[in-house]
């Protein structure tokens, strides 16, 4: 898998993530630093260092991950107000430059979104059913397997399918 292959599934992985945990993030945050302005601050470096790392396919359980390196942001902090040295974020520099995306990244993503409904459309019919399913209407197994007559242990081998299908035409694509 290509660097910026990695990097796709990381951003997809992390987004998953941020819709499915990041309230039960924060307040894992809060109930740590009790305050919550810093436990936001440090759930957006949480992702931050996450995004930042070049390895991310070597994780096997990003829900851990990322509660492993929220602690030890918390960790950090807590000792730095112990220290009498409340940690203060940097202030945005009217020189630091914007971290709106740029002309050539929307192009890119508009690009990869094109990719990646080639890529669905490409699948079989049950698995991309069942991809669909799982992924956007965020059924559960039971659900799925209930709705289209399967059983759970099929809709966990088609959504295997589906991913290493996508994946394969991504790399050709």
């Amino acid at each position: 898998m290509t660097q910026s292959e990695q990097g796709i599934v990381a951003n997809q992985d992390l987004a998953e993530f941020v819709r499915a945990n990041h309230a039960q993030l924060q307040k894992y945050l809060y109930w740590q630093v009790q305050s919550r302005e810093i436990a936001e601050e440090l759930a957006q470096e949480t992702y931050l260092r996450y995004l930042r790392q070049a390895e991310t396919d070597r994780v096997v359980d990003l829900n851990a991950y990322l509660f492993t390196i929220a602690a030890n942001l918390a960790r950090d902090h807590l000792r730095g107000v112990k220290r009498g040295q409340d940690r203060e974020f940097v202030a945005l520099d009217i020189d630091m430059p914007d971290s709106k995306p740029n002309t050539e990244e929307i192009i890119a993503r508009q690009c990869l979104n094109q990719q990646l409904h080639r890529a669905i459309a490409s699948l079989p019919a049950l698995t991309r059913d069942v991809f669909l399913l799982y992924r956007s209407d965020r059924l559960s197994y039971k659900q799925i397997g209930e709705l289209l007559n399967i059983s759970e242990r099929n809709v966990e081998y088609q959504l295997r399918q589906a991913q290493l299908l996508c994946r394969s035409f991504l790399k050709k694509a």
